[in-house]
């Protein structure tokens, strides 16, 4: 857990040391929402679960649920992805 720690205050000062992104340094998850229609999901690890009502993404920190009606995935590459239905909820375990 020590060796953890110190692993993430060295990532920080790096980040902020060079001016890099969190996102692409730390790979944080990035959740961009356009009403409740369409999400853009970056820095994703896979797909776990995917159904019309549920798709459940594994991200470098936890799980990322999102859930509605008629979900679908409509494009998606190693790092982004695009998901379109009636989002009604968006749920992390961080």
């Amino acid at each position: 857990m020590l060796f953890q720690k110190k692993r993430e205050r060295f990532r920080e000062n790096l980040v902020t040391a060079f001016e890099v992104p969190r996102d692409l340094a730390c790979r944080e998850t990035i959740v961009t929402l356009t009403g409740h229609k369409q999400a853009v999901i970056e820095n994703y690890r896979n797909i776990i679960k995917f159904t019309e009502e549920e798709i459940v993404i594994s991200t470098y920190s936890g799980k990322l649920a999102i859930l509605g009606k008629k979900l679908e995935i409509l494009w998606y590459t190693a790092e982004e992805m695009t998901i379109e239905g009636c989002i009604s909820r968006i749920i992390s375990d961080f």
